[in-house]
């Protein structure tokens, strides 16, 4: 019991898997897919005889083959090919009725017989036919069938022209017991169809039909794959669908260690996530905890300076029109020199630590410059004139704290674009045209780990990412290259480093991932 469960759970979990990695919309490979439909010339053929013998003859029509070999979508063909107006078609399963009294009840309860016996069936079949209306009557897993009750179907089917047809659909150790039926005049009484296995270019094609069927291509395998399923399966399509879902699993197993712990450890990946949250929230509290005292120091200090060197600007514009003498220049020097010395200092100081290397040196200039020229066309003159221009430049900080600003901005602003430079982000793939394809490399649900696999490989030329959503939940999706063609994009994927061709890559359109973005 616990072994039947550790299976099924196995099972389950390797679709889930199967899904995430490829991004499938379904398990392309599961037994039974709705909608799924899949005929080669050979299958056909076997559809066109059973109409054709249905119509002119009298003999108990048996399907053969192994488990997994296509009986019961031949079956299903079968019943939807035919025409409803003219064929009434009676489905039923020998596992659930192998008796030949509870099939007899279960055929004649499903056509509205009035009686449970063989003479009713045949009347109700003789009444439908006046009608214009053939009743087939459609047995799926006939190997269960007990002997007596493959006899009485064959009485039934040469019972006349308005008699039902019986169709058989049996595995392939029921052929024996089929085979020694026989009719009134000692002729067979089954005419027996066996179905052939898949030649390598119809497993090709089958396998491309179901991955394009969950969102895929038959890119996703390649030449020695398609070859591996052909001879592990024979041919048969229960054994392809399992035995391609093992090469999906085995080169899904094969890929990096990076793409599988993104994908397949969601808990950790989450974990790991909330660790790096937590971490950058103490590092931001701590840095916005000290930088309150930073703009204290230098917008309060700087404006001292500044004020000086802009208040000789309109003072110093009526020297040339005066005759004053370089003497008194250098008088007023001498006077001045001493407390500007002591000032200057004291701004390089406080600017020392705040203000980058560059920033002290384009405000210590002007100050050393400006103020010994200028500072005799205040004190030459009469004092009384003197607090006149003092307050008229009093707006000058302002432009200063802004020069300030600006130089941090510059300073500050290279960073970004090297944060941003190495890969593309979503915008990226909104301005591509939809005719494009990239080559997908990973998805994972985490875009820790999807930068990280960019900066793992930041040798490969033209990565990028952006954000989707599967199954409900944020999806980060790696790709490279930007190609004219999916033809081109498969060449990229051949050039790609041995590590990431292992991955199993994949081209994927431009238009999709364009319909896909958050």
């Amino acid at each position: 019991m616990s072994k039947g469960f550790d299976e099924v759970f196995t099972a389950v979990s390797g679709a889930d898997d199967l899904l995430d990695h490829y991004q499938f919309t379904h398990d392309p490979f599961a037994p039974r897919t709705p909608g799924f439909r899949f005929f080669t010339p050979k299958r056909k053929s076997v559809l066109a005889e059973l109409h054709h013998l249905a119509r002119y003859g009298d003999q108990v029509l048996a399907v053969t083959g192994p488990q997994g070999s296509g009986k019961t979508l031949l079956r299903q063909a079968l019943v939807a090919s035919s025409n409803k107006d003219s064929i009434q078609c009676v489905v039923l399963s020998a596992r659930e009725m192998p008796a030949e009294s509870a099939l007899l009840a279960g055929l004649c309860q499903a056509v509205s017989a009035e009686q449970r016996d063989v003479a009713s069936l045949l009347c109700k079949a003789q009444q439908s036919e006046t009608v214009g209306i053939q009743l087939y009557l459609v047995i799926d897993d006939a190997e269960c069938l007990e002997s007596s009750a493959v006899s009485m179907l064959s009485e039934i089917a040469e019972a006349g022209p308005a008699a039902p047809r019986v169709f058989l659909f049996a595995d392939t150790e029921a052929e024996a017991a089929l085979s020694v039926i026989r009719k009134s005049d000692d002729a067979p009484a089954v005419h027996m169809i066996g179905l052939q296995p898949l030649d390598v270019a119809e497993t090709r094609e089958y396998m491309a039909q179901r991955l394009e069927g969950a969102g895929q291509g038959i890119e996703l395998l390649d030449d020695a794959q398609v070859e591996w399923v052909h001879q592990r399966s024979g041919g048969w399509p229960g054994a392809i669908n399992h035995a391609a879902r093992q090469t999906l699993l085995a080169a899904m197993q094969e890929a990096p260690v990076a793409v599988r712990r993104a994908g397949g450890s969601p808990f950790s990946v989450k974990a790991l996530a909330a660790l790096v949250l937590i971490a950058a929230g103490i590092g931001v509290a701590w840095y916005m905890g000290d930088q309150p005292q930073e703009p204290e120091r230098t917008v309060l200090q700087l404006p001292a300076p500044v004020v000086e060197a802009q208040s000789q600007a309109p003072v110093s514009a009526p020297l040339p029109g005066e005759s004053v003498s370089a003497a008194s220049d250098t008088r007023s020097v001498d006077a001045v020199d001493e407390p500007t010395v002591d000032t200057v200092p004291t701004l390089v100081d406080a600017q020392a630590s705040s203000v980058p290397e560059s920033a002290p040196a384009q405000i210590e200039t002007p100050a050393l410059d400006t103020e010994p020229d200028s500072a005799p066309a205040l004190t030459a003159p009469a004092p009384a004139p003197a607090p006149a221009p003092a307050p008229a430049p009093a707006p000058a900080p302002e432009p200063a704290v802004e020069t300030v600003e600006t130089e941090r901005r510059e300073v500050a602003q290279p960073a970004a674009p090297r944060q941003a430079s190495g890969y593309h982000d979503a915008s990226w793939y909104r301005k591509r045209p939809g005719s494009e394809y990239v080559v997908q490399l990973l998805g994972s649900r985490s875009e820790a780990a999807a930068r990280a696999f960019i900066a793992r490989h930041a040798g490969v030329s033209d990565l990028g990412y952006f954000e989707t959503t599967h199954q409900g939940e944020p999806w980060f999706v790696v790709t490279q290259g930007a190609y004219v063609s999916r033809q081109a994009a498969q060449a990229g994927v051949a050039k790609l480093p041995a590590a990431l061709r292992d991955s199993k890559p994949w081209p994927r359109g431009m238009a999709d991932i364009q319909s896909a973005l958050r």
